[in-house]
C-alpha cells in the first residue's frame, strides 16, 4: 500500500481515521442487521410463548369460547387497538399438525401491514384448526432505522474526538524526533553540533539520536583531518613553487636565452602562478571553514565594489568589455570581513569578464529597500546550461557538457556568503549570460 509523501505523524492519523471510517461503516451497515436479528429471535419467543397461553385458554375454555363451526364458522379474530398484535383461529382444511413462524403481511381494515406470525394447525374435538398469532414488526424496523442514524451521529462524534486525541497523542510522541530534526538541520558547521541529548521515553528515538551523534562525531573528525590536511599539503607545495619560481627568475636574469627558451620559462612561470594561486584559495577555503576570520570590521559595500572596479579596470579595457555599475545612493555598512568580501565581488566580476566575449556587457546594481540590499552582477556571456547550474558551486565539477570544470573561484564565493550569511542565487540562459544576486538580510 502506497501512501502519500507526507509527515509521520499525519500518515499516522491519516492511517488511525481510515481504520476507524471502516469500523463506523462496519457498525452502521452491521449493528442493526444484528439488533434486527436478535429482536425478531425475541419476538419469536414471545410468539412461542403466547401460542402456549393460547392453548392453555383453549384447554380451559374450551374451543367454542372462541370459534363456534354452526354460528361462526368465519372464524375468531382480535386485534388491539394499535393493530401491534392480533390472534386468530379459523377451521383448517390441512389435517397436518404443524407449527412454523414467517414474516409475511396482512391486510387490516384496508392497510397493509407487516407481521411476524407463527401458525399453528391444531385437533381439537375432532376438528382441525388454525391458530395464528402475529406482531407487527414496525417496531423492530423503526428501531433500527433509528438506532441506524444514532449510530452513525455518535460514532461520527467518537471519531472526530479519536482522530484529535491521535493526532494530540502523536504530536507529544514524535515531539522530540522533531527536535532531533530540527537540531540536526540548523547545524551549520560539523564542530558547532549540539550533542545534548533530547529527552525523550521512546528507545527508538534515544537509538536514532545516538547514531546521528556518533554520524557527527565521525564527519567531525574526517573534516578535520582533511582541513588539516589541506592546510598542511598546501603549506607544503607553496614552499617548493616559491623556489622554483626564484630559481627560475635568477636563471633568467643571469643567462643569455634564446627566444622559444625564454618563451618556455614565461610558460612555466604562468602555470607556477596558477598553480600558487590554486593552493592559496584551497587555503582560504581552508580557513573560512576553520573560522579563522574575524567579524569585527565596518564594511562599506560601496567602498569594496569601488576598489574592485579599480583593480579589474585593465582586464576589462583588453577584452573591451562594457561595465555599466549602478550604485545605491545608501551604502549598505556591513559587519564582517573586509577582505573577504572582497574576494566575492571581485570573483564574481571576474568570472563574469572571463566569460563574456569581447565588446560584451557586464552590468553590477546595487538597490537598497527597508528590509534587504540587494547586489545584482549580470553578463552576457555564453550562459551555464539547466544541467550545470546546480552545481555551479561545487569545488572542480566538471561541465556535463565539457572538459571544463567550475574550479574553486564560485566555490569560495559560496563559502563567503554563507560566512556572512548573505543569500545567493543565479539565473542562467545559454548564449544569453548569466545574472548573480547577492541579498543581505541583516538591514
Amino acid at each position: 500500500m502506497k501512501f502519500l509523501r507526507a509527515k509521520l505523524k499525519t500518515q499516522l492519523a491519516v492511517i488511525n481515521a481510515f481504520s476507524k471510517i471502516v469500523i463506523i461503516l462496519i457498525a452502521v451497515f452491521v449493528l442493526p442487521l444484528i439488533v434486527r436479528t436478535i429482536s425478531i429471535r425475541e419476538m419469536d419467543n414471545q410468539l412461542i410463548d403466547k401460542l402456549d397461553q393460547v392453548y392453555l385458554l383453549i384447554e380451559e375454555l374450551g374451543i367454542e369460547e372462541f370459534i363456534d363451526i354452526e354460528t361462526n364458522p368465519m372464524g375468531f379474530g382480535s386485534y388491539n387497538i394499535l393493530k401491534e398484535e392480533y390472534v386468530s383461529i379459523e377451521i383448517s382444511s390441512d389435517t397436518i399438525l404443524s407449527e412454523h413462524i414467517e414474516s409475511t403481511q396482512r391486510m387490516v381494515d384496508e392497510d397493509i401491514l407487516n407481521y411476524r406470525i407463527i401458525s399453528a394447525t391444531f385437533e381439537y374435538d375432532g376438528y382441525f384448526y388454525l391458530l395464528e398469532i402475529g406482531k407487527s414488526t414496525a417496531t423492530i424496523m423503526l428501531f433500527e432505522k433509528n438506532l441506524k442514524n444514532y449510530t452513525f451521529l455518535f460514532l461520527i462524534i467518537l471519531l472526530a474526538l479519536s482522530v484529535i486525541f491521535d493526532l494530540t497523542i502523536t504530536q507529544i510522541l514524535l515531539r522530540p524526533f522533531e527536535l532531533i530534526i530540527k537540531k540536526l538541520k540548523s547545524n551549520t558547521h560539523p564542530s558547532k553540533f549540539n550533542y545534548k541529548k533530547t529527552i525523550t521515553s521512546t528507545s527508538d528515538f534515544n537509538y536514532l539520536e545516538d547514531s546521528m551523534h556518533q554520524l557527527m562525531k565521525k564527519i567531525e573528525t574526517a573534516f578535520n583531518e582533511e582541513r588539516e590536511y589541506i592546510g598542511n599539503i598546501s603549506h607544503e607545495i607553496l614552499t617548493p613553487v616559491s623556489i622554483i619560481r626564484s630559481k627560475l627568475e635568477n636563471f633568467s636574469a643571469s643567462t643569455n636565452l634564446s627566444h622559444e627558451d625564454a618563451v618556455k620559462i614565461y610558460q612555466i612561470k604562468i602555470t607556477l602562478g596558477r598553480l600558487t594561486k590554486l593552493v592559496r584559495s584551497l587555503l582560504l577555503l581552508s580557513r573560512i571553514e576553520n573560522k579563522e576570520y574575524l567579524f569585527n570590521e565596518n564594511v562599506k559595500i560601496n567602498e569594496v565594489i569601488k576598489n574592485v572596479q579599480a583593480e579589474i579596470y585593465e582586464r576589462i579595457e583588453i577584452k573591451e568589455i562594457s561595465l555599466e555599475i549602478s550604485l545605491s545612493q545608501k551604502d549598505y555598512k556591513l559587519n564582517g570581513n573586509r577582505e573577504l568580501i572582497h574576494m566575492m565581488i571581485y570573483n564574481l566580476i571576474n568570472n563574469a569578464i572571463r566569460y563574456t566575449p569581447e565588446h560584451g556587457k557586464i552590468k553590477l546594481i546595487t538597490k537598497s529597500s527597508a528590509h534587504h540590499y540587494t547586489i545584482i552582477i549580470k553578463d552576457s556571456g555564453v550562459g551555464i546550461s539547466k544541467e550545470d547550474l546546480p552545481y555551479i558551486f561545487d569545488r572542480f565539477k566538471k561541465y556535463k557538457s565539457g572538459t571544463n570544470n567550475f574550479g574553486l573561484g564560485l566555490a569560495l564565493v559560496k563559502k563567503i556568503c554563507d560566512y556572512h550569511d548573505i543569500e545567493i542565487t543565479v539565473n542562467s540562459e545559454l548564449n544569453e549570460g548569466t545574472c548573480f544576486t547577492l541579498t543581505f538580510n541583516h538591514i
